[in-house]
């Protein structure tokens, strides 16, 4: 089997591009993107892995959901490259550092995979990523055509029975081929093959000899009409009058005809199939519903699609990605065409009060305020969702919430600094943080401690408006004045004069005589040595020095701290300051 060179393929895929890729729903703008889409798109931002690919229910699927993803990222006119969580994006950050061989082999069905891929690099323009795909490099074209069969078609069994899934492997390869732009004797074998391989009914099976299929079916059709074989050959005249008649009232497609229920799955199939034989998918209506209408009843609000009414498939994201290319209005093979958005899709603040860095000097009473919207187009506000943390507490059941705005009053907030923390999220779980920091550094009106928290400051002078006037006395009392001032008591006695002759002492040791000598004002001893009256007063007034020493010392002491809480405004209980206080027990107060 001979392989085109990469020149002439990539001369091909070119030239192709406009007639091959981007078709719209007929009667639709180019380039308008459906609101669906858009909601859809949001709900696979909520899928993507710190590695940039996609997963559902765990990573061990990623390999296998992100080229599905990145085609329905291309499909709603996006470029996959700018979709990143932590800096790595699906292409080059997680399928090209991915071994894609090993990825494949872990299908059941590995050219099929080598397929997909194929179309995803091919769908975002990087068709020279066929040739150097993965870690380590490898050719997906060179692989994907080691597993035709002599007779043209595909299958992924190597020995054996080589008409394994013979059908569906098939259109698959010949897709993959188109995107590359092959069209040498491999292309041409493969489309005979498939259009002989067509049931009498004018439907297709999964593999040679098995029952019509309506998913089968539509892909065969986009297969072999990529090959060029016209609308209004018999082949695909006969595909269509398969389809048909399997259109449910609610106006979308089941698996088969044997099957009466409609799913997302089959019904997204149909819609391509229509878009690729040039049909508007409007214009097929059963009991006035049309294939569009059913996939848009099956739209959760988070944006992702039901398999069928009320039920979600296991593989939920795999859904939602087929039903999104067809929403798009995309066939396979396809391009991104038109306008390309950009990726935008996390919900945002158009206001955000008290603002950060406010400061609060008047009120220890504020009120936040914030609007916010999503992306337009997307699955919107989620107000349930919506939190509000003041200092890292939940306050969101004290606040009006609604799906564009917030209001929270915080009353009596405590001295210092807070953090306001404000949560949004859209419908489908993206979400979005904003968050103030604001200070309070009002003082109450008493002048007393502020309402907890943050550092105290004590005021520079009395609040206004009343409250205790700053005392006019010093911090240490003025020493007492002489004796007959006010409040200090006059001696009513004076130490007499010392008469006579003082006494020589005797010799060391010996006895000391009595003094012949009397004081006036004093009591003579007795004969023992003992004072009398006048003695013991002395001596009790002498005693007593310290203690006085010690009360003058409490009494400073006293009058400095009542200063102090003086200055800072501190009331007792009952009333009055310290100062007050302490100045109702000095001698002389009125």
């Amino acid at each position: 089997m001979k392989k085109t060179s990469r020149s002439a393929l990539l001369l091909a895929f070119v030239v192709s591009t406009a007639l091959l890729f981007g078709a719209a729903v007929p009667g639709s703008a180019l380039g308008a993107r459906d609101t669906a889409v858009t909601r859809a798109l949001d709900s696979f931002h909520t899928k993507q892995l710190s590695t940039g690919g996609f997963a559902d229910a765990s990573a061990a699927d990623s390999a296998n959901i992100t080229p599905w993803v990145i085609l329905a990222i291309v499909a709603g006119q996006e470029n996959p490259a700018r979709w990143e969580k932590g800096g790595k994006d699906p292409v080059y950050d997680y399928l090209q550092v991915t071994n894609l061989e090993r990825a494949a082999e872990s299908n059941t069905n590995v050219p099929a995979y080598y397929a997909k891929v194929i179309l995803a690099y091919t769908a975002m323009g990087k068709p020279e990523l066929v040739y150097t795909a993965g870690t380590p490099r490898i050719d997906l074209l060179a692989k994907l055509l080691t597993y035709q069969v002599s007779g043209g078609h595909f299958s992924p069994a190597t020995s054996g029975d080589r008409g394994l899934y013979d059908v569906s492997t098939t259109s698959w390869a010949l897709l993959a081929l188109r995107a590359a732009g092959q069209s040498d004797g491999n292309v041409s074998s493969a489309s005979s093959w498939l259009a002989a391989a067509q049931n009498a009914d004018g439907g297709w099976p999964i593999q040679s000899g098995g029952a019509s299929a309506v998913d089968q079916t539509a892909a065969a059709i986009q297969a072999l009409r990529s090959t060029g074989v016209g609308v209004s050959s018999q082949t695909i005249s006969d595909a269509l009058a398969y389809l048909r008649p399997t259109q449910a009232t609610d106006g979308g497609f089941p698996y088969s005809r044997a099957d009466t229920r409609s799913n997302a799955e089959s019904t997204a199939w149909v819609v391509q199939a229509l878009v690729s034989a040039g049909i508007d998918p409007a214009s097929w209506t059963k009991n006035g519903h049309t294939p569009g209408h059913y996939l848009r009843s099956l739209q959760r609000p988070s944006g992702a699609f039901e398999h069928r009414d009320g039920v979600l498939a296991s593989n939920n994201v795999l859904t939602s990605t087929q039903v999104t290319i067809a929403l798009a209005g995309k066939k396979f093979p396809f391009s991104v065409s038109g306008r390309v958005y950009a990726p935008k899709f996390l919900p945002s603040f158009t206001s955000f009060k008290p603002g950060n860095a406010a400061v609060f000097s008047s009120t220890n009473d504020v009120t936040v305020t914030a609007e916010y919207k999503d992306n337009a187009g997307g699955t919107g506000i989620d107000a349930g969702a919506v939190r509000i943390l003041v200092d890292g507490t939940n306050q969101t059941s004290k606040a009006k919430v609604s799906s564009s705005k917030l209001t929270l009053k915080l009353v009596d907030l405590a001295y210092g600094q807070h953090t306001i923390e404000l949560r949004i999220a859209d419908k489908a779980g993206n979400t979005r943080t904003n968050t103030h920091t604001i200070t309070v550094s009002y003082t109450t009106s008493s002048g007393g401690t502020p309402g907890g928290g943050g550092t105290y400051y004590p005021p520079s002078g009395p609040p206004s408006g009343g409250g205790t006037p700053t005392p006019t006395t010093t911090l240490y009392p003025t020493p007492p004045a002489t004796p007959g001032a006010t409040g200090v008591p006059t001696p009513t006695t004076t130490p007499g004069a010392v008469t006579g002759t003082p006494l020589t002492p005797g010799p060391s040791g010996g006895p000391q005589p009595s003094p012949s000598a009397t004081v006036t004002g004093q009591t003579a001893g007795d004969e023992n040595g003992g004072g009398g009256p006048g003695g013991y007063m002395g001596a009790t007034l002498l005693a007593m020095l310290p203690l006085g020493a010690g009360l003058s010392y409490w009494l400073h002491r006293r009058q400095a701290a009542a200063l102090t809480d003086a200055g800072r405004g501190k009331l007792l209980a009952g009333g009055g300051t310290p100062w007050q206080r302490f100045k109702g027990h000095l001698p002389g107060t009125p």
